[in-house]
């Protein structure tokens, strides 16, 4: 079994000699002493029975028989390389976190999960979770790839939209019993509405119905700096907030 091995490695050698252009400089390349390299090839020819290269002082030339193997030899240290590849790429540590920012709510909800198994498939290499709510250019040049949950005022070049909120209106039954019933858009500027800074900057909501759209402007009565500051401030009664399903649903299912 020794022997196969070593076999092995010199005919691997032998195709690293070929790419090299020689001796000299396939010694050069791998840190290995030219005669060790000389020694093993003649070993090897002597096993196969016959020349792999014609050498001189002036040139190499690869033999008949050092081409109808130099193929599969070739292949012998491709693999080689590529075995020492796949053993390695899990050693890979990343000395710097991948900061990730985005509201705290999504980090939460439904990015920890994600960003802990990556971790735990990706020895190595760390993700900086950074909560942010407020987008600004300081904090867009503080991470590496971030979340908005509304358009950027700011221009940063990854404000691409890849989903969408489906969102509603919320107000608690204290408010709801203390106020006028709402029958259409227009009747929220009659209220206490809770806006985020995002969305007072706009100075409007947009509601869809089934025969179009409708932009209502809008003032904040208390303004917020984001969506979960915004949820509290509704659950306790102080006004009417436009939050997204999902940070609701748990109250709406609970009364």
């Amino acid at each position: 079994m020794q022997g196969e091995l070593r076999q092995v490695a010199d005919l691997a050698l032998f195709a690293k000699i070929v790419q090299t252009g020689g001796i000299s400089r396939c010694a050069e390349d791998l840190g290995m002493e030219r005669t060790t390299i000389s020694r093993r090839l003649g070993s090897l020819e002597r096993e196969l029975g016959v020349k792999l290269l014609d050498r001189s002082p002036k040139h190499m030339l690869v033999t008949d028989a050092g081409r109808r193997c130099l193929e599969q030899c070739e292949m012998l240290l491709d693999a080689a390389k590529n075995a020492y590849s796949l053993a390695t790429v899990g050693e890979v540590v990343c000395e710097a976190p991948i900061v990730v920012g985005a509201p705290p709510d999504i980090i939460d909800r439904y990015l920890e999960r994600l960003f802990c198994e990556f971790e735990a498939e990706n020895t190595g290499i760390r993700i900086e979770r950074q909560p942010i709510s407020d987008w600004s250019r300081k904090s867009v040049e503080s991470v590496d790839f971030g979340i908005a949950l509304a358009p950027l005022d700011v221009d940063v070049g990854w404000s691409t939209p890849v989903a969408y909120l489906r969102q509603s209106i919320y107000a608690n039954a204290d408010y709801a019993a203390r106020h006028d019933a709402i029958t259409t858009p227009f009747d929220l500027q009659s209220h206490d509405l809770i806006i985020e800074k995002a969305d007072a900057n706009r100075g409007s909501w947009r509601f869809e119905w089934e025969n179009g759209v409708t932009t209502v402007t809008v003032k904040p009565r208390f303004l917020v700096s984001g969506m979960l500051e915004a949820r509290e401030a509704t659950l306790a009664g102080l006004g009417i907030s436009r939050l997204p399903h999902y940070l609701c649903e748990p109250y709406l299912e609970s009364g």
